[in-house]
C-alpha cells in the first residue's frame, strides 16, 4: 500500500505552478519529506500520529477536520512544492545524474529555482503562522512542546530568507 500523503495530485496541480502532466512519481517523496521534516516538527509526534492515521481512514471530524484542512494540508502542500523546485529538473537513473531540458524549452538557473522555492515556502511559513495562533486559541491534548524527540516549538523551515 502507498504511503498516505497530506495532499492530493489533484490539489497539488490545481492550487500551484505544477503542471498536470509531471509524474506524481517525481514528486511525492517532496510531500513525504515535508511532512517528516516541517509538519510533524509543527504538530509533535502525538497530534501528527492522529491526524495522520484519521485523515487516512477518513474519519477526522471537529478541531482535527479544521486542523488538516485549513493548516496540515496547504503547509504539505507549499512545504513539498518548495523541496520539489529545486530539484525537479535533475534525474539520476542507472546511467547517473542528469538535468534534463525538453524540448523548445529553456532549463531555469539555480539563483530561479531557488527563489521559486523560497516562494512556496515563505506560504507554507504563512499557513504555520496561522497555526501557531489558532493553536493558542484550540488546544488539543495531543498537542505538547516536546515529545519523542520532536519540539513542536522549534518549527523554523528555511525560507532562503534573512533578516
Amino acid at each position: 500500500m502507498a504511503e498516505f500523503l497530506f495532499t492530493t495530485d489533484a490539489e497539488m496541480k490545481s492550487t500551484t505552478l505544477l503542471n498536470g502532466n509531471v509524474d506524481p512519481d517525481k514528486y511525492k517523496f517532496s510531500i513525504s519529506l515535508a511532512m517528516d521534516s516541517v509538519v510533524e516538527p509543527l504538530l509533535g509526534t502525538e497530534l501528527y500520529d492522529k491526524i495522520a492515521a484519521e485523515a487516512e481512514a477518513n474519519t477526522l471530524s471537529g478541531l482535527y477536520l479544521t486542523l488538516y484542512n485549513e493548516y496540515v494540508k496547504p503547509i504539505t502542500k507549499y512545504a513539498g512544492l518548495s523541496e520539489y523546485l529545486l530539484i525537479a529538473s535533475y534525474t539520476l537513473d542507472n546511467a547517473g545524474l542528469f538535468v534534463r531540458t525538453p524540448e523548445n524549452a529553456v532549463s531555469v538557473d539555480k539563483e530561479e529555482a531557488e527563489f521559486l522555492a523560497s516562494k512556496y515556502m515563505s506560504k507554507a511559513t504563512k499557513y504555520i503562522g496561522r497555526f501557531e495562533k489558532w493553536i493558542g486559541l484550540n488546544p488539543l491534548t495531543e498537542y505538547k512542546h516536546n515529545q519523542d524527540g520532536v519540539d513542536a516549538q522549534d518549527i523554523a523551515p528555511s525560507t532562503g530568507w534573512y533578516f
